[in-house]
C-alpha cells in the first residue's frame, strides 16, 4: 500500500465530473463542499445529468 492510498483513500472522481466537464452549470463551485463530504456531490451530480437526459 502507497502513502497516497493512506491519506487519501477515496480517489477523486474529478477529471469525470460533470462540473468539471461543463456538463452541469452552478452559480457556487461546489467542489470544497464535495471534497468535504468524501465526494458525494459527484454521485449527485450524475443523477442530476441522468435525469435530466430523460426528460
Amino acid at each position: 500500500m502507497q502513502l497516497i492510498d493512506i491519506i487519501h483513500p477515496v480517489k477523486p472522481p474529478c477529471l469525470r465530473c460533470p462540473y468539471k466537464l461543463g456538463l452541469v452549470q452552478m452559480v457556487v463551485c461546489p467542489c470544497p463542499q464535495c471534497k468535504s463530504n468524501g465526494y458525494r456531490m459527484y454521485a449527485q451530480l450524475q443523477n442530476q445529468k441522468r435525469s435530466q437526459g430523460k426528460d
